[in-house]
């Protein structure tokens, strides 16, 4: 392997003086920041136990993603919910969330207090595509 060019008086160069910053500023900057925001950008969900995104599709797509959520009895819950194909709805009336329209490229969010235990149903009211009727979840409320 090579040697590093130094001066004749054994001192590094200007040039490798400044590469040798940049490379310790990317190690002590860089290394965690990208390390966060992987960790932000890929797996969200890590964060808050009680946060959900829901993507809608048609059913034929894959409907709701996902369509079944856990949570424990007096959880805050808060769910983002984003329509990417056509118009679709959220409806959870057992705890009287029914979003109306959430039209395609956009997003609602809803949030709850899950202050009872049980198994709830949610489904899309809007007639989204001939399998509408399968457009159906559970929301589990543990206690």
């Amino acid at each position: 392997m090579g040697r590093l060019a130094t001066r004749g008086d054994g001192r590094k160069s200007a040039r490798q003086e400044v590469m040798a910053g940049i490379l310790v500023f990317l190690a002590v900057v860089g290394a965690p920041l990208a390390i966060f925001g992987y960790e932000r950008a890929v797996r969200p969900a890590l964060a808050a136990p009680n946060e959900f995104h829901i993507v809608i599709r048609i059913f034929e797509d894959g409907g709701f993603q996902p369509s079944y959520l856990e949570v424990r009895r007096g959880d805050r819950v808060r769910i983002k919910l984003t329509s990417y194909d056509v118009t679709h709805s959220f409806q959870l009336l057992d705890f009287g969330i029914d979003t109306g329209p959430i039209f395609p490229g956009t997003s609602r969010v809803v949030e709850f207090v899950a202050d009872r235990a049980g198994t709830f149903p949610f489904q899309c009211n809007v007639r989204c595509s001939a399998l509408h009727r399968n457009m159906v979840g559970q929301l589990v409320v543990k206690p």
